[in-house]
């Protein structure tokens, strides 16, 4: 598999009248799953678009393997990186495998369900519904799926892409503890394979215990960036979440289930 990195270089994005992203610089490697986190409202959606290529209104420029993304053409930009946005949609009448089969239509000039798969084709998406546990249900049609079974058909259309970089937001929004974990996990294994993998995550536990690196979002800034154990500091977690941890806690444990909320 190909091997890409991704950089993001004075990146900054206005929305209406507020700006959600102020001169934000990084750079995500293979081999590494990073972990995006911060409040609701930091920018982390906004980000993924932007290195995307989704949303197109900001300042500074994205690399890919050292080639700015506006000079891909739309083709070549979906074989380079997939994406799992916010809250995904399906608007026809689907089946799952159906949904899984669209990670496919950058290799494919036409696109028709009647012709006879490609053989590579037919092995991406059998791969991606088995790694996401959804060959069970390939045959559903997504509308009859529970919000958890939908993501993970999303996630399975993502990975059926076989791209170098995959940006995924929210991927564990509706799954159930185990299905959180083996998320996670194959977003890791994905890493592990030459990948580089983004994910905007809500749940710090998780993304402490799965993300090589944390990218920490606060007030339009990168407020810290490095391994979890150097961007979870009870001072950044102040700044950023408000929370504190309980009195005579072990200042390197990470689990936050016992942290408290500070109040004004």
């Amino acid at each position: 598999m190909l091997s890409l990195n991704l950089s993001a270089n004075n990146i900054s994005c206005q929305l209406g009248s507020r700006l959600v992203l102020n001169n934000i610089s990084f750079s995500a490697e293979p081999g590494q799953l990073t972990g995006i986190i911060g409040t609701n409202g930091a920018g982390k959606s906004t980000l993924l678009s932007i290195l995307a290529g989704i949303q197109a209104k900001f300042d500074g420029n994205v690399n890919i393997g050292g080639e700015r993304l506006q000079s891909f053409t739309l083709n070549d930009r979906a074989r380079r990186v997939a994406y799992l946005p916010q809250n995904p949609k399906v608007h026809w009448d689907l089946n799952a495998q159906q949904v899984t089969e669209l990670g496919r239509l950058p290799y494919r000039r036409w696109f028709n369900w009647l012709r006879q798969p490609d053989p590579v084709d037919e092995q991406a998406v059998a791969t991606a519904l088995v790694s996401t546990q959804c060959d069970g249900i390939a045959q559903r049609k997504v509308q009859s799926l529970s919000n958890g079974e939908r993501m993970r058909i999303h996630l399975a259309r993502v990975l059926a892409v076989q791209a170098p970089i995959i940006l995924v937001d929210e991927p564990t929004s509706g799954l159930d503890p185990y299905q959180q974990i083996h998320c996670l996990e194959l977003l890791r294994s994905q890493a592990q394979k030459g990948c580089t993998v983004l994910a905007a995550l809500h749940d710090l536990d998780l993304a402490a215990r799965f993300c090589d690196r944390l990218l920490l979002l606060h007030s339009d800034k990168i407020l810290a960036f490095g391994a979890p154990a150097e961007v979870l500091t009870p001072a950044n977690l102040m700044t950023a979440y408000r929370i504190a941890p309980p009195t005579q806690s072990n200042p390197r444990d990470l689990n936050l289930a016992s942290w408290e909320r500070q109040v004004d």
